[in-house]
């Protein structure tokens, strides 16, 4: 076996081993309440669990996404350069604290059905042994539970207003896509996520010491 074979081999094993380590944790978080109703709690506990979970899951994408660009061989350096059209981006919009934390929301559940076509992709690409659809799975109902948390915040933030919800497939993405663009694809789509968990987590700290307290003033 030479230097470079044994280093990827090596590689691998470390890989697959951070993954080991990094994936209980992911599917700890991800089942927390699976199920929960808007109703079961007050303003303050909202806000200060869903902002525990997207900071939670913010580093925690950041770890799993180094370790997927482990894991795609010898493109995983390159495989984040790539320029795509058809992922969301992470970008928040809005004038006013409701507009911004729909845009939040919205995004969040945009990002959700291109999770889901990484982790089918990653199924067909790596091998059983290879935790990292496993681990999508998990951060896929991890997100789906943090959008909900939102959806709360939400409500609080506009009770007489309808929440739209964007379309559940994803738009803009190739009919057929090689190997190497698969890969890009999926790293491209970790990282604009975890761009917007950091963005998510900002604007609900912003919200802190103020939309719980003009709510308690008002009697709810």
């Amino acid at each position: 076996m030479n230097c470079h074979v044994r280093n990827m081999v090596c590689l691998s094993q470390r890989s697959q081993a951070k993954f080991r380590i990094i994936l209980p944790v992911l599917i700890l978080i991800a089942f927390v309440h699976p199920t929960m109703s808007c109703k079961n709690e007050n303003c303050s506990q909202h806000l200060h669990r869903s902002l525990k979970l997207t900071r939670m899951m913010s580093k925690r994408t950041a770890e799993f996404l180094e370790l997927y660009k482990a894991s795609q061989g010898d493109s995983g350096d390159l495989i984040c350069d790539v320029q795509m059209d058809n992922v969301p981006v992470s970008t928040i919009s809005g004038q006013t604290t409701s507009e911004r934390i729909l845009s939040v929301y919205t995004h969040l559940k945009e990002f959700l059905p291109h999770m889901k076509t990484v982790m089918e992709q990653q199924k067909d690409l790596n091998p059983p042994t290879n935790p990292v659809a496993e681990g999508l799975h998990s951060m896929i109902t991890h997100v789906r539970h943090i959008a909900l948390r939102v959806n709360c915040i939400l409500q609080i933030l506009q009770p007489n207003i309808p929440i739209p919800e964007p379309a559940e497939r994803p738009t803009g993405i190739p009919p057929a896509q090689n190997i190497f663009q698969q890969k890009a694809y999926g790293c491209i789509v970790l990282s604009r996520l975890q761009e917007l968990l950091g963005q998510a987590v900002q604007e609900q700290k912003s919200l802190k010491g103020k939309m719980c307290r003009k709510r308690t003033k008002n009697g709810s």
